[in-house]
């Protein structure tokens, strides 16, 4: 893959302990923060989808509790299992409603009709809302033109509201998201051209010693039609990609960058742990994470560089003339400008932090004291116009 000449940019997302989801675009850095407590459930607005989403940021939780809908008039919940079921993983085309589905015809939440095309209720849910309620929920229908028809009461039965939705209301975005408790249509979420990653949480499993449990983990969710590869073991400042995979998978960057400290009681970032992101562009960005804080905060930091800038093909950098020296060092950095542009140099850390700047005139050279610097090994970036280089720096 071709690079570009584009220097990274340092960003970060607070969620507020995960009060808000962050969708976040690439591109423009802009942020735009939905409330979770404002929605329960997710109808798709694509045309080809029949995927029916919960909110589990916000602690909505889904139950099947009957393969007939005819039960819809006897809910009694006395001995009954509450065995969650959760939105996938890898899909957005799979929210937790359509998880049970086994194949064509059984779409999860009903059955698809041959001859009309629409496809009917089949199953009987409980939920749990944003709010703590349980209610029993039926899909009735999503016809062949794209209308969502569904109904939602009380377990005794009261508080009957029925909903009718057409896809068209909220084209462009994934989701018509709706407030089961209110009830209300929520319209606010952004539209999908507006954002790449969602910054949220979501059920996974999560080995604990011996154990394997379900847990809700605060990560991060690529946008329907983006792309993902990860590379380890590599500086992250380079930008090669010639031993990546890319994967459709949603939550490929996920949550497992980062570990929980129970010594220091804050979490470690996994070093040499990048990710490209592929965007329905087909620009490549590469992000890699420096920091983050949990608890009330919900803080992530991380860097971002554009690799790939839509569809065009740019051109690979040259190596630029200059040198470094002595190498390793131990109380002073020599850099020499060989360019007849001036020089940006940047040196940073195994983490992607910079804790040095500087801009050196054409032809010049330059001494950088490092004896304050810790021990061990860092990259220094060097820009002159529209080229760059990285060399490696070992601090005794």
């Amino acid at each position: 893959m071709c690079g570009i000449a584009s220097a990274q940019t340092a960003d970060s997302v607070v969620t507020t302990a995960g009060t808000f989801d962050a969708y976040y675009d690439f591109e423009t850095g802009s942020q735009i923060l939905l409330d979770r407590t404002t929605w329960d459930i997710g109808l798709t607005t694509d045309p080809r989808s029949s995927s029916v989403i919960i909110n589990e940021n916000a602690g909505v939780e889904l139950f099947l509790y009957s393969n007939d809908t005819a039960d819809w008039s006897s809910v009694d919940t006395t001995a009954f299992t509450f065995s969650n079921i959760y939105n996938s993983e890898e899909s957005w085309d799979n929210g937790a409603f359509s998880n049970l589905g086994t194949n064509h015809p059984d779409y999860g939440w009903g059955v698809y009709d041959m001859n009309s095309h629409d496809i009917n209720g089949s199953r009987l849910f409980i939920i749990k809302t944003n709010q703590g309620e349980y209610l029993k929920m039926i899909i009735d229908k999503m016809s062949s033109t794209g209308d969502f028809k569904f109904r939602t009461a009380n377990l005794d039965g009261t508080n009957l509201n029925l909903f009718s939705l057409k896809k068209s209301t909220d084209r462009g975005k994934n989701f018509t998201l709706v407030d089961l408790s209110t009830p209300n249509t929520i319209l606010t979420n952004p539209f999908s051209k507006d954002w790449d990653i969602l910054f949220t949480k979501y059920y996974t499993e999560v080995v604990q010693g011996p154990t394997v449990r379900i847990m809700p983990v605060s990560g991060v969710k690529v946008n329907a039609g983006c792309e993902v590869a990860v590379r380890s073991g590599m500086d992250v400042l380079d930008d090669d990609t010639s031993t990546i995979t890319w994967s459709s998978v949603i939550t490929e960057i996920g949550y497992d960058w980062k570990t929980f400290n129970r010594n220091t009681f804050q979490y470690d970032i996994t070093p040499d742990l990048v990710y490209f992101v592929k965007t329905k562009n087909n620009a490549v960005w590469k992000l890699w994470f420096t920091a983050y804080n949990g608890g009330a905060e919900g803080k992530y930091v991380f860097n971002k560089k554009e690799i790939k800038r839509g569809v065009n093909t740019v051109p690979i950098t040259r190596k630029l003339k200059t040198s470094l020296f002595p190498n390793p060092a131990l109380s002073n950095v020599h850099i020499d400008n060989q360019e007849p542009t001036k020089l940006n140099v940047e040196i940073v850390d195994t983490y992607g932090r910079i804790i040095y700047i500087e801009e050196l005139p054409p032809y010049t050279q330059s001494k950088i004291n490092v004896e304050s610097f810790a021990s061990g090994l860092y990259s220094v970036r060097f820009s002159s116009g529209n080229n760059s280089d990285i060399k490696k720096l070992i601090i005794e």
